[in-house]
């Protein structure tokens, strides 16, 4: 990657990141209200709703934990929504030393009903999992959920461990959801950690579209782990040379970059591809590459 390259994608990266936190991004063609873009993504918005009704931040931290574990492959806004619901009837299932000691049947029944889970017996399993080795304690996940305290190195390294050849946390270690988790765990989870920079963007499939098109990084004959690699390096190359601003925490570094990306590439690019033509929502449009029919 040149420094060149590397120019071009710090330039993108502010304007994506001071459009979205300045609330600049007009989404009126995607039937979006404007304003308050941070406060209305998914997590954000459930986060705050479980506050302003009493619960403590280790509570906030468990639930987006175990639904940050479910979010993959799913319509986000659905799937947080649907875990409030599930947290407001049975908010047991969101406390570790209850759902450890509880059948993984009970579990899997509550979370098909109420739509958080999508492939009901892995998922709950995942849970299940995740919820034990939460409450064993005395390591780097129990301690960050439990004081709010924690480092991301020691996160991202202990989310990758096995116990009798089980993973200790199932679907939450994955190379998207976890990067995504630990800066959930700062914002909006309230969290302090240490090292946070090393926080890479998690690459999905919007992420992956919105590198493309705006000529940050073109990886369309790579392997998945591959393109991975290339889009996280040249984004923390990026940031690294500018300032993006961002929650508390989290600023100027690429855990604060990564929810500007992907709203970025869901409201943004995938809109432009569904309609096939260019329909602006901010500055970085401006270096928008996508070949689509007028």
């Amino acid at each position: 990657m040149s420094v060149r390259d590397i120019r071009h994608a710090s330039v993108v990266a502010e304007a994506i990141a001071n459009d979205f936190y300045h609330d600049r991004l007009d989404l009126s063609a995607r039937g979006v209200t404007p304003g308050n873009t941070w406060s209305r993504m998914p997590e954000v918005e459930c986060a705050t709703r479980l506050r302003d009704s009493g619960a403590s931040h280790r509570t906030v931290r468990l639930f987006l934990t175990f639904i940050a574990a479910m979010d993959r492959a799913r319509d986000a806004t659905r799937l947080w929504n649907s875990g409030v619901e599930l947290f407001q009837s049975y908010p047991e299932l969101f406390e570790p030393t209850e759902v450890s000691a509880a059948p993984i049947s009970t579990l899997r029944a509550k979370l098909s009903q109420y739509g958080v889970s999508q492939r009901h017996g892995p998922d709950s399993s995942a849970w299940h999992a995740i919820a034990s080795s939460i409450a064993v304690g005395e390591n780097p996940v129990s301690q960050v959920v439990d004081s709010g305290v924690g480092n991301a190195r020691d996160l991202l390294s202990y989310l990758r461990t096995s116990c009798r050849g089980q993973s200790r946390f199932p679907l939450l270690r994955g190379p998207k959801i976890g990067p995504m988790w630990a800066r959930m765990l700062v914002a909006p989870g309230g969290a302090t950690i240490d090292d946070i920079d090393i926080i890479p963007v998690a690459v999905d499939v919007h992420v992956r579209r919105v590198t493309a098109n705006l000529g940050v990084a073109d990886t369309p004959d790579m392997s998945e782990d591959e393109a991975r690699q290339v889009i996280q390096g040249t984004w923390h190359g990026a940031v690294a040379r500018t300032s993006i601003g961002g929650p508390l925490g989290i600023a100027d570094t690429c855990a604060a970059l990564d929810p500007a990306l992907w709203l970025f590439g869901k409201f943004g690019c995938s809109h432009c591809e569904k309609v096939g033509r260019p329909v602006p929502i901010g500055q970085a449009c401006n270096h928008c590459r996508l070949r689509v029919s007028t």
